[in-house]
C-alpha cells in the first residue's frame, strides 16, 4: 500500500506498530510450548518407535472430545 504521506511504497499499519505499548503478559505461550515440549521429550527419550506411537494413540484416546 502507498502511504500518501511519504510516497513511499510500505505498510500503513507498520507505522501503526510504533504506537502500540507493551503489556505485561498474564500467559505466555512460547514459554509454555518449550515447558511442555521439554517434558514429552523427556518422556520419549529411551521409548523405541512402537512405544512413542502407542504413547500418542494413549494420549489421544484420552483427549476430551470436542462439543
Amino acid at each position: 500500500m502507498l502511504n500518501s504521506d511519504t510516497g513511499n511504497w510500505r505498510f500503513v499499519h507498520q507505522e501503526n506498530l510504533k504506537d502500540m505499548k507493551t503489556t505485561e503478559k498474564s500467559f505466555d505461550a512460547v514459554k509454555f510450548m518449550r515447558q511442555e515440549r521439554d517434558k514429552i521429550t523427556k518422556e520419549l527419550v529411551n521409548l523405541s518407535d512402537r512405544e512413542i506411537l502407542e504413547y500418542f494413540e494413549k494420549k489421544r484416546s484420552q483427549k476430551p472430545q470436542r462439543a
